[in-house]
């Protein structure tokens, strides 16, 4: 494995309001950021994560904390393969909940329990395009190009072209379901 370049953030933020503590993690993890300790975050290092890096640190000292940014090379390529590991395994985790999250909605939509309602499926494919929005922001935290994007963006795209295909008479008598299987996308 080659080097790894790291960036590296750490903060102290004050107590209160909690309100900025939280804010400030959530944007670490939308950014991808995997926490090493305590307040010790790391993202891999180019010009987009230091800038997202130095922008966070900037915040955190106006509200009255303290943060410091820096790049480092890891000295033991044991540490690069496990770091890279954990960022590969979250990225995973969260595109096997997106293609769940697509296969559940298409299911879900296409059923009809116990005399329930099917799922509207203009509400179904909103939940889907917002799915495709969340798959957007995974590629652009995805630093290690992790096997599991494949599958969710086919469970994603299936869904959305097989409730994109459904139109009121698309849909022949007695099948009432054929949202069970959908269509696999071209590629």
């Amino acid at each position: 494995m080659a080097p790894v370049r790291w960036v590296l953030l750490s903060s102290r933020l004050p107590r209160e309001p909690s309100r900025l503590r939280l804010g400030i993690w959530r944007r670490l993890r939308r950014l991808g950021a995997l926490l090493l300790h305590d307040a010790v975050w790391v993202l891999p290092a180019d010009a987009k994560t230091r800038e997202a890096f130095e922008w966070l640190a900037e915040e955190i000292s106006e509200q009255g904390g303290t943060a410091f940014v820096w790049e480092a090379l890891s000295l033991d390529e044991p540490q690069n393969r496990e770091l890279v590991r954990r960022f590969r395994a979250e990225a995973d985790t969260r595109y096997a909940a997106l293609a769940h999250s697509a296969r559940k909605i298409w299911r879900t939509a296409g059923r009809s329990r116990r005399g329930a309602a099917r799922m509207d499926a203009r509400a179904a494919l909103r939940h889907l395009k917002g799915l495709e929005r969340a798959l957007r922001l995974e590629r652009r935290r995805d630093y290690f190009h992790t096997p599991g994007r494949g599958d969710a963006e086919t469970a994603v795209a299936s869904a959305i072209a097989g409730f994109e295909t459904l139109r009121p008479g698309a849909r022949s008598a007695g099948d009432e379901h054929a949202l069970d299987h959908p269509a696999t996308p071209a590629h």
